[in-house]
């Protein structure tokens, strides 16, 4: 495939770091210097306990030697360290003073998961149009404590969500967002510096190495903590939640939210792989100045491929609660977006109100690209070969009856 094309000011801006024999000099990634700009902009010293800091020491490294970051790259990696940090401060603050937000419970959450574009982003969208249903929104996900009481930080929150489109205009194409709209909850898991979002937009092999032997259990404590925190804006809210991320840590999620429900998103894998490999690479290209997403593909194959075979036997062996899944086809979702929802609803328990009907209706009404448009590549794109890859996920697709697409 070809490298994503970049707005002409951003190829304007990133000239200035080559000008100056590197963007380095322009734009510090010292991670040291970052934790002191982090308390001297708050005023606060403790960034909470738990081994995030040794993530983060290890990642800084990463983007630092391995990433080449241009300079636009350089900006949005120091503003993601930065406004990690700065969160990871205030919410630590926030719950010595206020220690009873700890106890407050979250209760049956549900979560929303299945591989990139499987339509996980449509769907959840759909649910958060119920009034009765609770999803965070962007804008409280990257300012969480400011959030709490003062709205005017929706404006800047979306406009650094658009500023990503106005970078590399393909990304509009691929996934919509905005700071109303619900989003991931890697913007949760981002203040753990923990994979996800850091390892998907930047090239950090250490950094990925790294991170395969790290736990998942401390993430989801500071995950309930998170939310805990939200409830304090809406409280008495069901949440829906997503991320494709989750399903390789299901067992970490069980443990710490046991009542959990998992809506399970399924598509042909010969679809989704290189759709996420095209999404991958303009991500990377918006912040890298070299990477090469066709050394990934193999890889990023086969871990689908080992997912799916080991989800499967998890849920067959009573390890994961297979009485706590419902299973949704992509080709239903776009086939039949309101009927789908009626037996997610019924699946839940929950009663489907003529007002959450309509705000149901109405998001399922605005042009989204996620039930079928966007931009489309071939496993060929990346050197993999359609039949091998194929045999690779037919026991998934048989179990759930997905579909061949291609």
């Amino acid at each position: 495939m070809t490298t994503p094309a970049l707005s002409p000011w951003v190829e304007q801006l990133n000239a200035l770091g080559i000008t100056v024999d590197g963007a380095r000099h322009l734009v510090s990634l010292d991670a040291d210097e970052l934790l002191d700009t982090a308390r001297a902009s708050t005023g606060l010293d403790d960034f909470g306990a738990g081994e995030w800091s040794e993530r983060y020491a290890v990642l800084m490294r990463s983007l630092e030697e391995e990433s080449y970051l241009h300079l636009v790259g350089r900006l949005l990696a120091r503003h993601d360290a930065l406004r990690c940090l700065r969160n990871r401060l205030l919410l630590t603050d926030h719950w010595a003073r206020h220690p009873e937000v700890l106890a407050e419970p979250v209760t049956a959450p549900v979560f929303i998961v299945g591989s990139a574009r499987t339509g996980t982003t449509f769907l959840h969208e759909a649910l958060a149009g119920d009034p009765a249903t609770r999803a965070p929104a962007t804008w409280e996900l990257l300012h969480p404590v400011e959030s709490l009481g003062d709205e005017s930080w929706r404006a800047p929150a979306d406009a650094s969500v658009r500023l990503l489109h106005s970078i590399a205009p393909e990304y509009a194409s691929m996934h919509t967002s905005a700071g109303d709209l619900p989003n991931e909850c890697i913007f949760i898991s981002m203040n753990e510096f923990f994979g996800d979002a850091w390892g998907g937009n930047h090239t950090v092999p250490t950094y990925d190495a790294f991170m395969g032997g790290a736990s998942p259990v401390e993430l989801y404590q500071f995950h309930r903590r998170f939310l805990q925190t939200l409830q304090q804006r809406l409280p008495s809210r069901r949440w829906v939640l997503k991320s494709p991320l989750h399903l390789g840590r299901l067992a970490a999620l069980f443990a710490t939210y046991p009542d959990a429900r998992i809506i399970q998103t399924h598509r042909d894998p010969l679809c989704t792989i290189p759709s996420t490999l095209s999404l991958v690479a303009t991500l990377k290209a918006m912040r890298c100045e070299a990477f090469d997403v066709g050394r990934m593909a193999p890889f990023l194959a086969m871990g689908v491929a080992h997912g799916y075979e080991s989800q499967l036997a998890l849920r067959a062996s009573g390890e994961y609660p297979d009485d706590q899944f419902i299973d949704v086809l992509y080709a239903d979702i776009a086939a039949d977006p309101m009927g789908t929802v009626e037996r997610i609803y019924e699946f839940l328990g929950w009663d489907l109100t003529p007002e959450g009907r309509a705000g149901i209706q109405a998001r399922i009404d605005q042009p989204s690209q996620h039930t079928g448009g966007g931009h489309h590549y071939s496993l060929a794109d990346f050197g993999l070969d359609a039949d091998v890859e194929r045999a690779k996920v037919a026991a998934y697709q048989a179990h759930f009856n997905v579909p061949n697409e291609v």
